[in-house]
């Protein structure tokens, strides 16, 4: 079965739920999340070096593949059903991304190249090992094509893609003419083209995919890392050396086209920008709804300081209940008492959510969904009886996903399913467990700041 024709692009909500969120928590608070940052930023998406080097790639392939002198050649005209076939755009995207990857691990000892973060680095090693410190390129979308397993989604390209198609750049089937985009591209070609490091680095680039294009034969179309021009290998590594040192030329322009420094996000970036030291989210969030007087800015603020409290309530009880393999209502209640809770703990924090009009009405689909489900659990009278309905939330959860509970209650008992886990000491009562992209946000500024990482 061609599992390809199923996926869409990197989504973190799929992966990230089967085995970490089993209160179905992500989503929710993702959504708040990707308000504020208007999904630019992701726990997948949120390094300068690869957004710059994604938009160079799909800049030259956008060039190459509009530019009418350029033809395929024979080996490729077998393959692919013309220069719009999106599974050429695909083939064009590994790649470059392939190039890009063994120049790194090529000069991966030299003073100031920074490996870390770079997509497939690891892969990259083993072919320099397995193949002589020569490895094959084969051109082509299959997966003999790719360093990385699905490498469509799981690359450069799968993984900000969303942002990109949030941008304009392109559509979901990399359609570049969008007449939306055309503001965009413009400000993509004046950035690279007035970018010393990338100008030179596309020249060369264009000039390499346009030769393969029009390769005659089948055997051209796999070619050995020593048959790239030297010329391109070096100028990967010197233009994306490091995150610190793209961000370095790179800042204004992804300021400007991520907008990250308005409204919400720009409040947060305000925050972040005079933090004397790495502060926990909600300090971050509380100091941006300071910061901003802009009412529509400060309301996606307010939901997320509104909300994750009593998300991060649900999540200790739901602990609670995980730290030991056999126990009673009975025991949940004593933790819960012991900590200084009580059965009004959760009605309370439900309160501020519900309070909030504009909340819950921010949300649509799945996340409304749980979301409201959740706040069902508070409406309980006692501990006891909430920790009942968390369980069944928690069923109803795992049900969707065709999976069976982690726990199970008998009569008074709960019984564990799974390892037991134990709870952090330094867990506080009012702690966030739900981070809304603050660690991301940091990193992807630290790239733009220039701060080594």
């Amino acid at each position: 079965m061609n599992l390809q024709r199923f996926i869409t692009e990197y989504d973190e909500s799929l992966s990230g739920e089967l085995n970490i969120d089993p209160l179905g928590q992500l989503i929710v608070w993702s959504s708040f999340g990707q308000q504020i940052f208007r999904n630019r930023i992701s726990s997948v998406a949120n390094d300068v070096r690869h957004y710059t080097l994604n938009l160079l790639h799909h800049y030259v392939i956008r060039s190459v593949l509009s530019d009418d002198k350029t033809q395929l050649g024979d080996a490729l005209q077998k393959i692919y059903g013309g220069k719009k076939d999106v599974k050429l755009t695909h083939a064009c995207l590994i790649f470059l991304e392939n190039i890009y990857t063994l120049s790194m691990c090529d000069s991966q000892s030299k003073k100031g190249i920074v490996t870390t973060g770079v997509l497939g680095i690891v892969k990259a090693r083993d072919k320099f090992a397995k193949f002589d410190n020569n490895p094959r390129l084969i051109f082509g979308h299959g997966s003999d094509s790719q360093l990385l397993t699905q490498q469509l989604f799981l690359g450069t390209n799968g993984r900000y893609k969303t942002p990109m198609m949030n941008m304009h750049f392109f559509d979901q089937k990399y359609h570049y003419q969008l007449a939306e985009g055309i503001s965009a591209w413009q400000q993509a070609g004046h950035f690279i083209l007035q970018t010393p490091q990338l100008k030179t680095l596309f020249r060369l680039l264009c000039a390499c995919l346009k030769m393969q294009l029009g390769v005659r034969l089948q055997q051209g179309l796999t070619l050995r890392f020593a048959d790239i021009d030297n010329k391109i290998t070096r100028a990967y590594v010197q233009a994306f050396r490091s995150s610190e040192y793209v961000g370095r030329y790179a800042k204004d322009f992804w300021l400007a086209m991520t907008r990250l420094r308005e409204g919400a996000s720009g409040a947060l970036y305000t925050a972040l920008e005079q933090a004397p030291e790495k502060l926990p989210a909600a300090d971050i969030y509380h100091q941006a709804l300071r910061l901003s007087h802009n009412e529509a800015d400060r309301q996606l603020l307010r939901h997320i300081v509104h909300v994750e409290p009593y998300l991060a309530a649900i999540d200790l009880l739901f602990a609670g209940i995980l730290q030991r393999k056999k126990q009673t209502l009975e025991d949940i209640r004593q933790f819960w008492a012991q900590r200084g809770l009580d059965d009004e703990t959760l009605p309370k924090r439900a309160e501020q959510v519900i309070n909030d009009k504009t909340l819950l009405p921010a949300l649509s689909g799945t996340a409304h969904i749980r979301l409201e489900r959740l706040l069902n659990v508070a409406q309980a009278p006692s501990v006891a009886a909430q920790a009942i309905e968390l369980l069944k939330y928690h069923e109803y959860v795992m049900q969707s996903r065709g999976q069976l509970p982690w726990i199970t209650l008998t009569g008074e008992t709960l019984t564990l399913q799974v390892p037991v886990r134990t709870l952090r000491a330094d867990r506080q009562n009012d702690g966030w467990v739900n981070d809304y992209y603050i660690p991301q946000f940091r990193h992807m500024l630290q790239g733009l700041w220039g701060v080594e990482q």
